[in-house]
């Protein structure tokens, strides 16, 4: 048996999707942030390493 939905309940389910997928947003841009501190981080600490070589 299958559930018939109506259009409020459609738009209330598009709408939590949205509100999902902005916070999913949110955390990938902070995420890509994070990676290019910890890139710029590494480059740093290459080039200390090699000056004692």
């Amino acid at each position: 048996m299958t559930k018939q939905y109506t259009k409020s309940d459609l738009e209330q389910i598009i709408a939590l999707q949205q509100e999902s997928l902005q916070a999913m947003q949110k955390a990938l841009g902070s995420l890509r942030h994070q990676n290019e501190r910890l890139e710029r981080n590494n480059q740093k600490l290459q080039r200390k390493i090699s000056g004692y070589k």
